[in-house]
């Protein structure tokens, strides 16, 4: 096996990794700021409720919370069960893969 034959291979595998490492980095931020802005709600709803400006139904706004999770983990599911990131190819999605993992921690 001859240097140029593993070129393409080891390309795929340093460009799969560098875009998930941006990619992980991107989401955890995009989480970051997701749940800033959630808690910023719930903590406004829960103090004008304490002061009496509105009254909060939570059993409504967890059926809610429950109903968006859900739907969420299911377009998880869909994306697995069509083959998702296997259909890149090992190299790629292997790359990819390990970049998206290290992206999202040390971002």
């Amino acid at each position: 096996m001859n240097a140029e034959s593993l070129i393409p291979t080891i390309t795929s595998i340093g460009g799969g990794f560098f875009i998930g490492l941006i990619l992980g980095y991107f989401l955890k931020k995009i989480i970051k700021i997701l749940m800033f802005v959630a808690g910023g709600i719930v903590a406004l709803l829960l103090y004008l409720q304490q002061q009496q400006v509105i009254s909060v139904d939570f059993d409504k706004m967890e059926a809610s919370s429950a109903f968006i999770f859900t739907s969420i983990a299911s377009s998880f599911d869909k994306i697995t069960q069509t083959g998702g990131i296997a259909t890149l190819g090992i190299p790629l999605a292997g790359g990819l893969t390990a970049g998206l993992a290290i992206g999202f921690v040390k971002g």
